[in-house]
């Protein structure tokens, strides 16, 4: 799979407590800065506000405050891992540590909660169970086609039930590629190289 993600090229939108924590100031805060006309944002689906990175570096440089060199380089790369299973997830995490140590990594036990965290964090990339309580794969595949602010999320499909159908249908529903429990490191590092930059590689040999 080619490695379609340039970090450089692809606009980032933060909430109102990420911007608050590079600027070292309140959420609150933030958010009179947006109700002023200071600040642009737009709303999620959900109502959430989000500003684009753009417009945040823009509104730094403006006020003379400092620019995070994260914000500038865009090398945050985010990822949530959606499982109902807690040693999936704690799998999952360990994996990721070992071949990104780098990434942030957040995590949902269903559904639900994944929705929730997807309005709040606008991850990079999802690692998603299909089969879920609360709310299914396919549903949160589609939220995330269907939400603006989360065009730019990538979804890794992950399943160990009925592989070929299950496979079918995470892509139907907008995933980009699919998994099949269960898996070594060296499988996921093969599906994970199409999704996360290379330069955040940890270098290790499997």
């Amino acid at each position: 799979m080619v490695n379609i993600w340039n970090m450089r090229n692809i606009k980032r939108a933060y909430g109102t407590t990420d911007i608050a924590r590079m600027c070292y100031v309140t959420p609150p805060t933030v958010g009179r800065w947006i109700e002023e006309g200071k600040l642009p944002c737009f709303r999620t689906a959900g109502g959430h506000r989000r500003v684009w990175d753009k417009d945040l570096i823009e509104f730094l440089k403006v006020h003379g405050m400092p620019v995070p060199r994260s914000l500038l380089a865009g090398r945050i790369f985010r990822v949530l891992i959606v499982d109902d299973e807690a040693q999936v997830r704690k799998t999952l995490k360990r994996q990721l540590s070992t071949l990104y140590p780098s990434v942030e990594q957040h995590e949902a036990c269903d559904g639900f909660e994944a929705g929730h965290k997807l309005a709040q964090l606008a991850p990079d990339l999802v690692l998603l169970d299909f089969f879920l309580p609360g709310m299914d794969g396919g549903r949160i595949c589609k939220l995330i086609r269907s939400d603006e602010s989360l065009k730019h999320v990538r979804v890794l499909a992950i399943s160990g039930q009925e592989i070929e159908r299950t496979r079918q249908a995470s892509m139907e529903s907008g995933a980009d590629d699919f998994l099949p429990k269960p898996f070594s490191m060296q499988e996921l590092k093969q599906k994970l190289s199409g999704f996360i930059p290379k330069d955040l590689e940890a270098g290790v040999s499997l």
